[in-house]
């Protein structure tokens, strides 16, 4: 079967039933609600319930949704040593078997589509438009994970006679037990970073993020369901600090995958090889920059740089944070663009018309009233910058102007609905002021000029880059077609996910050789 997206709010506006899309959106967030209130356990094999408790918190009201477990170091080490006496057996089905499992977890998900992404509303405050495609991404990153591997047979190649009297093979085979360390905003990250190393055959131990963790524990269970062994998937939730550190410490462990924070990301890719060589596939944010030069379509440019600002709350790792205007065109840009963001209302993700959504926490939310003094000392607040004094965590877009080139707000990833403008005199000042920046994930550029779509694409130290990308400037990669890849210090790498590099960095390399 070839690999398609799902995309459903797409195909269903094609085919004109967009009214039939709110219906069951709408119908899922009356059913999600009977999930609320409970209590859930580990998956540890069976159902494991510890001493102490975590409370997933909805941003849009600062109200509890449900309470999940707050693991001990002796309950995951039970968890890894569990996963590391099994995954030989998962390998062993064959690619064939592990790629039909995962397709039928793929279909599992998609009949769960709606309910998933309700969920994500109250769980991290996706607005039901950005949760479907979340959702749908994870779906893609299922099916083209398990399509990959069966097109490449594998990765088992006959390599030949070193002698005559031999036949040798090559054959992939897994590290044994990834931990799988998610993060908040993307629901399919969390999903594909269990996709990769389980279809090749690794076992999972899964640390959801504490601000998703419902989600992600019924997707575990959706896994089981469809075929996944018990022994080889378990879901371990709790803080960083016992569960990520008991993870990436444990010599039982082969690898690590990690999506988050760089701070974070670093002191996990030190710690986890410490004692031994093993792959550890960080993904850690960016501080992404869409160049507007003075050929470009200026509607076209306004719009996406500000959905790609302000989509998902800014709390985008592919979010552009900064943009670079040319000076020619500078201050007929920041009045398209403060008109373009003051239509912008932060509001409750549940209602149809919201695009806004509240940032995840109240950490998120503090963050960004202590972020103020930066914008009025670093720089010009040309709209917005305030919290709003309501429940939840609503706070509004904000754009800062007349900024240097080495300010915080300019160099520093925020993961807020906040995006700074520099003015610079050219297409090449641009460029080497992106360059100069520590990390490099995605990037864009607004210009009618193939000449300076060229020079971007050739010059830009970034993984991912878009031009003329009107939907978002900076975001919105597409499994299959759009590698998500980040460089420096954007991610370890250097191989994107929805890749068909992807898998290979889950598996190590065996020679086979008989001799005759």
């Amino acid at each position: 079967m070839p690999f398609e997206n799902e995309v459903t709010f797409v195909k269903m506006q094609k085919a004109g039933k967009e009214r039939e899309f709110d219906e069951k959106y709408e119908a899922a967030l009356k059913k999600c609600q009977s999930y609320f209130g409970k209590e859930y356990p580990n998956i540890i094999l069976s159902d494991v319930v510890e001493e102490k408790k975590i409370s997933d918190i909805s941003p849009i009201d600062g109200k509890e949704i449900a309470k999940f477990q707050n693991s001990s170091k002796e309950s995951v080490e039970k968890a890894i040593d569990m996963l590391h006496d099994n995954y030989k057996k998962w390998f062993n089905l064959g690619y064939v078997e592990r790629s039909r499992i995962m397709l039928k977890v793929a279909d599992r998900v998609a009949e769960e589509k709606y309910l998933l992404s309700a969920i994500l509303a109250y769980e991290n405050g996706k607005n039901r438009y950005e949760a479907m495609a979340d959702v749908d991404e994870g779906i893609d990153f299922l099916r083209y994970y398990a399509l990959n591997l069966i097109e490449n047979q594998g990765f088992i190649r006959f390599t030949g006679k070193g002698y005559e009297n031999e036949e040798s093979l090559s054959v992939m085979k897994p590290y044994g037990v990834f931990a799988v360390i998610a993060p908040f905003n993307f629901y399919a990250i969390t999903v594909g970073m269990m996709a990769g190393p389980l279809t090749v055959g690794n076992a999972v131990a899964l640390k959801p993020s504490s601000d998703i963790p419902l989600s992600s524990y019924l997707t575990v269970r959706f896994m089981h369901e469809a075929g996944v062994p018990k022994e080889v998937l378990a879901f371990i939730s709790g803080s960083g600090g016992i569960v990520g550190k008991t993870l990436v410490e444990n010599p039982k462990i082969g690898g690590v995958v990690f999506t988050g924070s760089r701070d974070v990301g670093m002191d996990i890719y030190h710690r986890a090889t410490q004692k031994m060589p093993k792959p550890v596939i960080t993904e850690m944010g960016g501080k992404d920059a869409i160049i507007v030069t003075d050929r470009c379509n200026m509607n076209k440019a306004v719009e996406g740089v500000v959905r790609a600002a302000f989509g998902f709350a800014g709390q985008k790792c592919s979010a552009c944070s900064v943009v670079y205007v040319h000076e020619g065109i500078y201050q007929e840009f920041l009045k398209k663009l403060k008109e373009r963001t003051e239509k912008i209302k932060p509001d409750d993700p549940r209602k149809k018309e919201t695009f806004l959504n509240p940032v995840v926490n109240r950490d998120a939310f503090e963050k960004f009233k202590q972020m103020k003094d930066k914008f009025t000392k670093e720089g010009k607040v040309l709209t917005g910058g305030n919290a709003l004094d309501r429940d939840g965590y609503y706070v509004e877009p904000t754009v800062v102007v007349d900024l240097e080139s080495e300010a915080y707000i300019v160099r520093n990833e925020l993961f807020l609905p906040v995006l700074a403008v520099r003015k610079v005199k050219d297409l090449r000042q641009a460029v080497e002021e992106i360059n100069r920046s520590e990390y490099g994930l995605t990037g864009g550029i607004f210009t009618e000029d193939p000449e300076e779509i060229k020079y971007y694409f050739e010059n830009a130290d970034v993984g991912v880059v878009y031009a003329n990308r009107e939907r978002g400037g900076s975001t919105g990669a597409m499994v299959g077609s759009q590698p998500f890849v980040g460089w420096k210090s954007s991610g370890s790498s250097g191989k994107g996910t929805g890749s068909f590099y992807y898998l290979q960095q889950f598996l190590r390399e065996q020679s086979q050789t008989i001799a005759h």
